[in-house]
Protein backbone atom coordinates (compact mmCIF):
# COMPACT_ATOMS: atom_id res chain seq x y z
CA UNK A 1 0.00 0.00 0.00
CA UNK A 2 1.88 3.33 -0.73
CA UNK A 3 0.44 6.71 -0.08
CA UNK A 4 1.61 10.59 -0.64
CA UNK A 5 4.95 11.80 0.80
CA UNK A 6 4.80 14.07 3.88
CA UNK A 7 6.41 16.88 2.19
CA UNK A 8 3.85 16.84 -0.34
CA UNK A 9 1.25 16.95 1.93
CA UNK A 10 3.18 19.19 4.75
CA UNK A 11 3.54 21.80 1.06
CA UNK A 12 0.02 22.17 0.52
CA UNK A 13 -0.79 23.58 4.05
CA UNK A 14 2.29 26.04 3.35
CA UNK A 15 0.38 26.93 0.54
CA UNK A 16 -2.42 27.49 2.40
CA UNK A 17 -0.46 29.39 5.30
CA UNK A 18 1.02 31.72 2.63
CA UNK A 19 -1.98 32.05 1.13
CA UNK A 20 -3.96 33.01 4.18
CA UNK A 21 -0.75 35.10 5.40
CA UNK A 22 -1.21 37.23 2.45
CA UNK A 23 -4.68 37.79 2.65
CA UNK A 24 -4.30 38.86 6.26
CA UNK A 25 -1.16 41.50 6.21
CA UNK A 26 -1.64 43.13 2.76
CA UNK A 27 -3.73 45.93 1.43
CA UNK A 28 -5.61 45.00 -1.78
CA UNK A 29 -8.96 45.16 -2.68
CA UNK A 30 -11.89 42.42 -1.65
CA UNK A 31 -12.17 40.44 -4.43
CA UNK A 32 -8.38 39.72 -4.57
CA UNK A 33 -8.80 38.53 -1.20
CA UNK A 34 -12.23 36.54 -1.71
CA UNK A 35 -10.00 34.88 -4.62
CA UNK A 36 -6.98 34.33 -2.97
CA UNK A 37 -9.60 32.87 0.29
CA UNK A 38 -11.01 30.15 -2.63
CA UNK A 39 -7.66 29.35 -3.87
CA UNK A 40 -6.81 28.43 -0.38
CA UNK A 41 -9.74 26.79 0.42
CA UNK A 42 -9.60 24.16 -3.04
CA UNK A 43 -5.24 23.85 -2.16
CA UNK A 44 -6.80 22.49 1.79
CA UNK A 45 -9.22 20.35 0.31
CA UNK A 46 -6.33 18.61 -1.44
CA UNK A 47 -4.69 18.41 1.08
CA UNK A 48 -6.64 16.50 3.43
CA UNK A 49 -8.05 14.49 0.26
CA UNK A 50 -4.08 13.32 0.25
CA UNK A 51 -3.80 12.36 3.30
CA UNK A 52 -6.31 9.90 3.24
CA UNK A 53 -5.20 8.40 -0.10
CA UNK A 54 -3.62 5.14 -0.70
CA UNK A 55 -2.95 3.39 -3.45
CA UNK A 56 -2.60 -0.82 -3.78
CA UNK A 57 -0.69 -2.59 -6.68
CA UNK A 58 -2.73 -6.09 -6.54
CA UNK A 59 -2.59 -9.09 -9.02
CA UNK A 60 -5.09 -7.55 -11.83
CA UNK A 61 -5.36 -4.17 -10.87
CA UNK A 62 -4.35 -0.58 -9.54
CA UNK A 63 -6.78 0.67 -6.61
CA UNK A 64 -6.39 4.12 -5.34
CA UNK A 65 -8.52 4.46 -2.74
CA UNK A 66 -9.81 7.34 -0.20
CA UNK A 67 -10.24 6.47 3.19
CA UNK A 68 -12.68 3.19 2.27
CA UNK A 69 -13.87 4.60 -0.82
CA UNK A 70 -12.74 3.19 -3.94
CA UNK A 71 -11.94 6.66 -6.32
CA UNK A 72 -10.31 4.68 -8.98
CA UNK A 73 -9.92 1.06 -9.84
CA UNK A 74 -7.68 0.59 -13.28
CA UNK A 75 -7.81 -3.14 -14.23
CA UNK A 76 -4.07 -4.21 -16.31
CA UNK A 77 -5.96 -5.48 -19.09
CA UNK A 78 -7.61 -2.04 -19.62
CA UNK A 79 -4.14 -0.22 -20.06
CA UNK A 80 -2.30 -0.40 -24.01
CA UNK A 81 0.75 1.73 -22.56
CA UNK A 82 2.90 2.12 -20.02
CA UNK A 83 5.41 4.82 -20.67
CA UNK A 84 7.38 7.63 -19.71
CA UNK A 85 5.80 11.49 -20.16
CA UNK A 86 8.16 14.01 -22.25
CA UNK A 87 8.24 16.72 -20.05
CA UNK A 88 8.78 15.20 -16.99
CA UNK A 89 10.84 11.69 -17.14
CA UNK A 90 10.18 10.40 -13.43
CA UNK A 91 6.41 10.36 -13.76
CA UNK A 92 5.18 6.75 -15.07
CA UNK A 93 1.69 7.01 -17.29
CA UNK A 94 -0.88 4.55 -17.82
CA UNK A 95 -2.96 5.28 -20.60
CA UNK A 96 -5.22 3.07 -23.61
CA UNK A 97 -6.21 4.67 -26.90
CA UNK A 98 -8.22 7.31 -25.51
CA UNK A 99 -6.09 8.62 -23.23
CA UNK A 100 -4.25 9.09 -19.47
CA UNK A 101 -5.93 6.27 -17.13
CA UNK A 102 -3.50 7.13 -14.35
CA UNK A 103 -0.32 8.97 -13.99
CA UNK A 104 2.38 7.69 -11.26
CA UNK A 105 4.24 10.72 -9.92
CA UNK A 106 6.93 11.13 -7.63
CA UNK A 107 4.42 12.59 -4.85
CA UNK A 108 3.48 8.91 -4.19
CA UNK A 109 6.00 7.46 -1.15
CA UNK A 110 8.43 4.78 -2.61
CA UNK A 111 7.08 5.39 -6.50
CA UNK A 112 9.84 3.62 -7.92
CA UNK A 113 8.93 0.29 -5.98
CA UNK A 114 5.34 0.85 -7.29
CA UNK A 115 6.31 0.87 -10.69
CA UNK A 116 8.30 -2.03 -10.57
CA UNK A 117 5.76 -4.02 -8.88
CA UNK A 118 3.16 -2.70 -11.65
CA UNK A 119 6.42 -3.86 -14.55
CA UNK A 120 6.32 -7.31 -12.84
CA UNK A 121 2.72 -8.21 -12.57
CA UNK A 122 2.18 -6.70 -16.26
CA UNK A 123 5.24 -8.41 -18.16
CA UNK A 124 2.68 -11.47 -19.24
CA UNK A 125 0.22 -9.24 -20.80
CA UNK A 126 0.69 -9.32 -24.44
CA UNK A 127 -1.53 -6.52 -25.23
CA UNK A 128 0.62 -3.88 -23.24
CA UNK A 129 3.52 -2.25 -24.68
CA UNK A 130 6.05 -0.94 -21.56
CA UNK A 131 7.96 1.62 -22.60
CA UNK A 132 12.03 0.65 -22.68
CA UNK A 133 12.85 2.85 -20.37
CA UNK A 134 10.54 1.85 -17.88
CA UNK A 135 11.38 -1.74 -18.38
CA UNK A 136 15.21 -1.26 -17.72
CA UNK A 137 14.83 1.42 -15.06
CA UNK A 138 12.27 -0.44 -12.85
CA UNK A 139 12.35 -3.91 -13.72
CA UNK A 140 13.29 -6.52 -11.01
CA UNK A 141 16.57 -8.35 -11.80
CA UNK A 142 15.65 -12.05 -11.41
Amino acid sequence: MYQYTKQTIILNFVYVALLLFLISFTTMDWVFKAGLLFVAMLILKDGLKEMATTFEVKKDRLVVKNKDKIVKEIFYKKIKYMTITRKNKKWTVLADDEGILFTIKPKINHYEQMIAELVENNLANKKMSIHENVKNKYQKSS
